[in-house]
């Protein structure tokens, strides 16, 4: 038994995920709603968007953009897709470029490549463990243009054909590039920013611009040395003599109704479907329903079906509104409120034994829980810095 975890929790640490929305789910309840993990998830239903989210939306847009100092560093155009950001990445060398659109994924630990995605010709791997016609491969390609050159570079293989998007996704970029530089994310400009390590942003030019900083210590750093054990967050004998730590993804502090709780900030979730969801944990929900139960409404009608890094395997996501007044309040260095939403939808994530070694908050003990994409996009803007481990958004 303790070699089967020592492997998930390998698998855990190292394994970028995929969750998709497959459909609603009946009126029936549940057997054992629970909880579930996602890397990155994408909405996929046909149904209106609900009109308190497109108000909600249309209040964003009224609001202008941050206007972000030069420090932020250069720039590329971001290619949007519902609520994903993605940038064109060249594989090829100076001589004939070989592009892909690659989905900027903060919650993502590790960067993959899909070879379906390429017209013709596609990048070549110099090698590969593994067989790189299939997902899961282990290849190295020598070209890797991503803000510049970063050499030879490794890409776990996948296949992202089936998600519905106006992109063609041709992988992920994930922390393992994103959290070497500061980067910063403009969602009404349509551009991502890479600064420098020595010379970013300081403190006063990023609150001048409205920006606040959230902490996330110990998750989300350029020196993984600094990373918490994996054991500070799962209470398991094993966890704690393995040596792992927990995925260097942003990970904030959040208040919900009042319950603390560490949040995951995954661009690559696209909750567009429900605007500003938040995804939760059994721990989580515990804490709320021991705390404030007034304060949650169970909504058989709104659960979802995701998938996993699983081939075929889908968990249940199961829904709660939370009631008229509500607050989610995202929590800054000192402790105050730096961004504030009311309105949210919960889901709480199936914990399925299958998926185990995909990783994700649903395996937490801890109250967790992982921020969708509309609160990012309704931010318009947000930077990323993982030489300070902090995360700043506009303060509303």
């Amino acid at each position: 038994m303790a070699r089967a975890l020592r492997g998930w929790w390998l698998a855990f640490a190292l394994l970028p995920g995929a969750a998709v929305e497959l459909s609603a789910c009946s009126e029936d309840a549940p057997a054992d709603p629970t909880t579930v993990p996602v890397d990155a998830a994408i909405e996929r239903r046909d149904a209106p968007v609900p009109d308190a989210a497109v108000e909600d939306a249309a209040d964003a847009a009224k609001v202008p953009p941050p206007v972000l100092p030069g420090c932020i560093g250069a720039s590329l155009p971001l290619v949007p897709a519902g609520d994903r950001p993605y940038v064109s990445v060249n594989l090829g060398t100076d001589a004939g470029a070989i592009r892909g659109d690659f989905l900027v994924d903060f919650g993502a630990n590790g960067s993959t490549i899909d070879l379906r995605a390429f017209t013709p010709p596609a990048p070549t791997p110099t090698s590969c463990l593994g067989d790189a016609g299939a997902p899961g491969a282990i290849c190295s390609f020598s070209n890797f243009d991503f803000f510049g050159p970063w050499g030879t570079v490794s890409l776990v293989t996948g296949d992202y054909g089936f998600l519905v998007n106006t992109v063609r996704q041709a992988g992920i970029v994930g922390t393992d590039f994103l959290s070497v530089y500061p980067f910063t994310l403009e969602y009404t400009n349509a551009r991502i920013s890479k600064g420098s390590t020595t010379g970013f942003c300081t403190d006063a030019q990023l609150l001048g611009a409205g920006m606040v900083p959230l902490p996330a210590g110990g998750f989300y750093t350029n020196k993984p040395s600094t990373l918490r054990p994996l054991s500070d967050v799962i209470t398991a004998p094993d966890a704690s003599t393995t040596g792992f730590t927990v995925p260097n993804i942003p990970t904030i502090p959040v208040a919900i109704a009042g319950v603390g709780a560490l949040a995951q900030i995954d661009t690559g979730y696209d909750d567009r479907l429900f605007r500003h969801s938040v995804n939760i944990n059994q721990a989580l929900l515990d804490q709320l329903l021991a705390k404030s139960p007034d304060k949650l409404l169970r909504r058989y009608m709104k659960d979802l079906y995701l998938t996993t890094c699983i081939p075929g395997l889908s968990q249940r996501g199961s829904a709660y509104v939370l009631t008229p007044g509500t607050s989610v309040n995202f929590v800054t260095e000192g402790g105050g409120v730096g961004r504030n939403d009311t309105g949210t939808i919960l889901f709480v994530k199936e914990r399925l034994p299958e998926a185990e070694r995909c990783g994700g908050i649903e395996t937490w003990t801890v109250p967790a829980a992982q921020i969708g994409a509309s609160f990012l996009v309704d931010a318009q803007a947000v930077v990323f810095d993982p030489v300070t481990s902090r995360v700043w958004v506009p303060k509303n």
